[in-house]
């Protein structure tokens, strides 16, 4: 269809081309024929041959103009009226321009132009009337129509190019927020597993010494069930601070420090494992790698209690001669569940290695003569690395 929600269709501006270009040659030389000469319908035929041309434009530009050029020389070299040169190809012209053949429309209009004028030199016509007037109102509308053609070309393929900034812009923002959903719900991952898994791990490690305990009230000076009892309450609060995160993600809580480590390691030294914290002084640290050092810490000692058979745990916190925060934690365990030679590999050890991976530190694992975590990380996170090796 010609028309289209209002608007003309590409067939359609063909269609128009076609009837302008043939209507136009036809009206000139009509002109010329009612003034000197009997009426011949050879080149109306070829007028309305060049308005064909038009329908093809699109799919074979080049070859329009090709095409055009040489009628447009076959139409003089059989000795036609004289119907100047921008009529038939200005058409041609701007198909071929907004095809991004502006050099060849340029060559084509000129070498056309030229033979125009010196054919109607020829002829007899004014010299006056052909240089002073036709050759300039003719060049100027060639000059036109290819500029013309080669603005609507830039025209369509800017607005193609922001189309296409416009979808990589809304498909990189959906990969930032996919990324960004994904990053907070690892973190939450993280929290959960290492907050409530040493909770419970302390509970559990309460109630058995209850059960194998029976009848003794306490152990290293405590209800060994009153214990329990107060590290499932912290993972039910853990838990709800949590939840409350994940239904606003705005809110979000202080993170745990260095200054939080020895209350997190108060629970094991209830339940009868020596645990041995030092850390050197003037330690000095962004909160960021603060928080991934106190979870590094609790998860390395939640698998002793779960896995190892530790009687005793040294933890040492201090600093390398880079400025790096340096983290050590080592047991005595002899036996591993699940395991003699390898420590269980599971989500806490996957979330040690990304919360280091993340600030850019080094993380070690392994098992000679008890479990042993070893960390290095950068004191001012993932940034203070990257300037440390430029």
């Amino acid at each position: 269809m010609i028309l289209r929600a209002g608007h003309v269709s590409p067939r359609g501006v063909d269609v128009m081309l076609l009837v302008a270009v043939a209507g136009s040659v036809s009206v000139a030389v009509a002109a010329d024929q009612a003034s000197s000469r009997p009426v011949d319908p050879l080149p109306y035929l070829w007028a309305a041959g060049l308005g064909a041309l038009m329908m093809l434009r699109r799919q074979t530009p080049a070859l329009v103009l090709a095409m055009t050029a040489i009628g447009f020389f076959t139409y003089y070299a059989a000795g036609f009226p004289a119907i100047g040169v921008a009529v038939p190809i200005a058409a041609a012209l701007y198909s071929a321009a907004e095809a991004r053949r502006t050099f060849a429309a340029v060559v084509t209009g000129a070498v056309a132009l030229l033979a125009s004028t010196c054919y109607r030199l020829a002829s007899g016509q004014s010299i006056a009337f052909v240089l002073g007037y036709e050759l300039v109102s003719h060049a100027a509308l060639i000059a036109a129509v290819i500029a013309l053609g080669d603005g609507v070309r830039a025209r369509r393929e800017l607005a193609e190019r922001g189309r296409t900034v416009a979808e990589l812009t809304a498909r990189e923002s959906t990969l930032q927020a996919e990324a960004s959903a994904r990053r907070q719900r690892l973190g939450l991952a993280r929290d959960l597993h290492d907050s409530l898994g040493h909770a419970l791990s302390v509970a559990a490690l309460f109630l058995g010494a209850a059960r194998d305990k029976y009848g003794v009230t306490s152990v290293a000076g405590e209800d060994p069930l009153n214990r329990a009892r107060t590290a499932v309450i912290e993972a039910m609060a853990h838990l709800r601070s949590t939840v409350s995160l994940l239904r606003s993600p705005g809110d979000q809580p202080s993170a745990p420090t260095l200054d939080d480590l020895p209350a997190v390691l108060q629970s094991p030294r209830l339940a009868g494992v020596d645990v041995d914290l030092r850390m050197d002084q003037g330690l000095r640290a962004d909160p960021e790698v603060q928080h991934v050092v106190y979870r590094l810490v609790q998860e390395a000692v939640t698998n002793s209690l779960k896995h190892s058979d530790a009687s005793c745990i040294r933890v040492h916190i201090g600093s390398d001669d880079r400025g790096n925060l340096t983290v050590d934690v080592i047991d005595d365990g002899t036996s591993w569940s699940g395991s003699a030679a390898v420590p269980p590999y599971g989500n806490g050890l996957e979330g040690m290695r990304e919360r280091v991976h993340a600030v850019s530190g080094v993380l070690e694992i392994s098992v000679d003569n008890g479990w042993r975590v070893s960390a290095s990380l950068p004191a001012g996170g993932a940034d203070d690395s990257r300037t440390a090796g430029r």
